[in-house]
């Protein structure tokens, strides 16, 4: 298997939209890809059209994203959950369908026909609900998990040899201090000692879910000397 640095890609763009845009980022034409690959022209212009329909089947259509992903540096992960998404709503979209116009007709307000804009609308209403909760499953899938800590503030001074973070995150958030994997409880509330040399104590808070990205926290300890007279 061929090793590559993957590229971020940008979210709220589509599927074909991510593969066109990163193979002109590259300077290769179709053509090129095609030759790369070994994936037919026309379903190279199917994938960067997002005419999944048109494609002969899932296997070969989840094959032929993973060649084109690997010849991006693209995440070939995230391009088949893109693809997974994308062709579930397209079929729900289709399976509604929507009204048609005849061509001869002339279009009048006395020749509406009601049921049919009633379904126009409803068919708009679902679609945008979808893409709506869609959006929102994404962005609730990738964004950091909020981490509150409840004590100590940053920029704490104590003389004592260890100190107690406590705070709050979700219970499915993998939470490490300085490398070291914190336990959560049932409601994602942690207590932690953290032991502290003399000087400057400088804490990492990390905070991650299975696929979102990582909340980095710093928090600064101050341990001073006790004076003995």
């Amino acid at each position: 298997m061929s090793r590559f640095r993957q590229k971020k890609i940008s979210k709220g763009q589509t599927l074909s939209d991510k593969l066109r845009k990163a193979r002109l980022e590259k300077e290769l034409s179709i053509k090129d890809v095609e030759t790369k690959t070994r994936i037919p022209t026309k379903y190279i212009e199917v994938l960067e059209n997002g005419h999944y329909k048109e494609l002969p089947g899932d296997i070969y259509a989840k094959a032929w994203i993973k060649l084109y992903a690997e010849i991006l540096d693209l995440p070939p992960r995230e391009l088949l959950e893109d693809f997974k998404i994308e062709k579930n709503i397209s079929e729900k979209v289709s399976k509604l369908g929507a009204p048609k116009i005849k061509k001869n007709q002339k279009f009048s307000f006395g020749n509406i026909v009601w049921p049919k804009v009633l379904k126009f609308f409803s068919v708009t209403i679902v679609i945008l609900a979808l893409l709506g909760y869609l959006g929102w499953s994404v962005k609730n899938i990738i964004s950091a998990p909020e981490v509150v800590i409840h004590q100590p503030s940053n920029n704490f001074r104590t003389t004592e040899s260890s100190v107690e973070i406590v705070g709050q995150t979700k219970p499915e958030v993998q939470l490490t201090i300085n490398g070291e994997l914190v336990l959560l409880d049932e409601d994602g509330n942690f207590f932690q000692t953290v032991n502290l040399v003399n000087g400057l104590n400088n804490l990492e808070i990390s905070a991650k879910k299975k696929h979102s990205k990582t909340n980095n926290i710093e928090l600064i300890i101050f341990r001073e000397s006790l004076e003995i007279n």
